[in-house]
């Protein structure tokens, strides 16, 4: 499967935390550092307010009408805060009156207030009011803000394109892998179509090679064949006639004439012992009339050998000379087979077209398949080469009547 770029979802689900922790550094922090340091100089001040309050409270129990207007009194108790090093700028409000006493710098827009009451008799009789500076303050809360705001954009853009990069980075080296990984699997696949190739090459020439000796066997059978009928038969046939002659002769004498009968027999029996080994080695029929005809003769001859019955249901088919060499010869085998091992009472032999093909049914009702017929089998061996030399299948099965079913189908040529 092709690997996804991963850059784009990852971009995604950084860009929030990198923008929360630019936000933190950038704006969370100098803001929370403003606000305490404000707070402190508030602080300062409500206690520099707290002080003269308490000092003011003195005056207004010893003078309890007057102290508000005893400016020089007054004077002299704020004096400390009004003169450097702190420079405060101090006011003093009575119930009813604004202002009766003020004194230190100017107000200045960085100024931090903190105020106190008064109190005199158990009630409030005014207040005081402390401002001191704060641009020492101000100028440090700027400062930082300045270099917090820088902090917190670089450390959003680094958090956002550093692992971005990386990621970037893993990507092509996937995209990378992948067509290697690509390139790897053409070539494999050449490399594999190119072997399957010569392999079914060498299947072709096997398989041609195997039809070749079938046919070559063939042909070498079919010479034996007339071999033995025209040579040898021709060589047996003359001796009987020299015999025959010589019988007129010899019937004078009684010996004689019982070794020339025996000469004659074994005459015969020769005779016939090489017409029965010319058509097992080739049947005539099989090449003059053609693969049904030799079918019915070698059943009829194979029957009344066995003594067992025999149905035929060969129809009108002439299947090409050398798939009717091959089906011959399995019906040959089969029925060998049968003879020898199945203990049966009736065969049935079908020849048929099938399946754009041709289809041979050998089936009995004798003792069925053995077990260990797969591994040894009944001739099926050679039979099997045969069939799929040509291209076909052979199957071996229990058959309906509880014997053996062999079935054997060939494609046409």
């Amino acid at each position: 499967m092709k690997p996804r770029p991963q850059a784009g979802p990852f971009a995604r689900r950084m860009a929030p935390l990198a923008l929360m922790a630019g936000l933190v550094v950038g704006v969370v922090l100098p803001l929370v550092y403003q606000t305490l340091s404000f707070r402190e100089r508030r602080a300062q001040a409500d206690i520099w307010a707290r002080h003269v309050g308490a000092r003011l409270e003195e005056l207004a129990r010893e003078r309890p009408e007057l102290w508000s207007y005893d400016a020089d009194r007054l004077g002299e108790l704020v004096y400390p805060l009004v003169a450097p090093p702190v420079e405060a700028h101090v006011r003093v409000d009575v119930s009813g009156r604004e202002r009766v006493y003020e004194s230190g710098p100017a107000g200045r827009p960085d100024e931090v207030a903190g105020w106190s009451l008064v109190r005199g008799g158990g009630r409030a009789v005014g207040r005081v009011e402390v401002r001191i500076e704060a641009a020492d303050t101000r100028r440090a809360v700027r400062r930082l803000w300045v270099v917090a705001s820088l902090s917190g954009l670089g450390l959003a853009l680094a958090l956002f394109f550093l692992p971005l990069w990386t990621v970037r980075r893993a990507d092509a080296l996937d995209v990378q892998l992948w067509r290697a990984l690509e390139e790897a699997n053409a070539t494999l696949e050449a490399r594999v179509e190119a072997r399957t190739l010569e392999l079914r090459a060498r299947e072709r020439q096997l398989s041609e090679l195997s039809a070749r000796l079938v046919a070559v066997q063939e042909e070498e059978r079919a010479r034996l064949s007339r071999d033995l009928h025209d040579e040898l038969g021709q060589v047996l046939t003359g001796l009987r006639l020299r015999l025959t002659s010589l019988d007129a002769v010899a019937r004078t004498a009684p010996k004689a004439a019982a070794d020339l009968d025996a000469a004659l027999a074994a005459v015969d029996h020769a005779v016939e012992e090489v017409r029965r080994l010319a058509h097992r080695l080739r049947p005539p029929a099989l090449d003059a009339l053609g693969l049904p005809a030799a079918l019915r003769a070698h059943a009829e001859r194979w029957a009344e050998a066995a003594q067992l019955r025999v149905d035929l249901a060969v129809g009108d088919v002439q299947p090409e000379p050398a798939l009717g060499d091959v089906l011959f010869r399995v019906a040959q085998e089969a029925l060998t087979n049968v003879a020898r091992h199945a203990s049966a009472r009736t065969v049935r032999v079908e020849l048929a077209d099938f399946d754009d093909g041709w289809r041979l049914v050998v089936e009995d009702d004798g003792r069925g398949l053995p077990a260990d017929t797969p591994k040894r089998g009944l001739g099926l061996i050679g039979a099997r080469e045969r069939v799929e030399a040509a291209g076909g299948y052979l199957d071996v099965e229990g058959g309906d009547a509880g014997g053996v079913r062999l079935v054997a189908w060939l494609p046409r040529e």
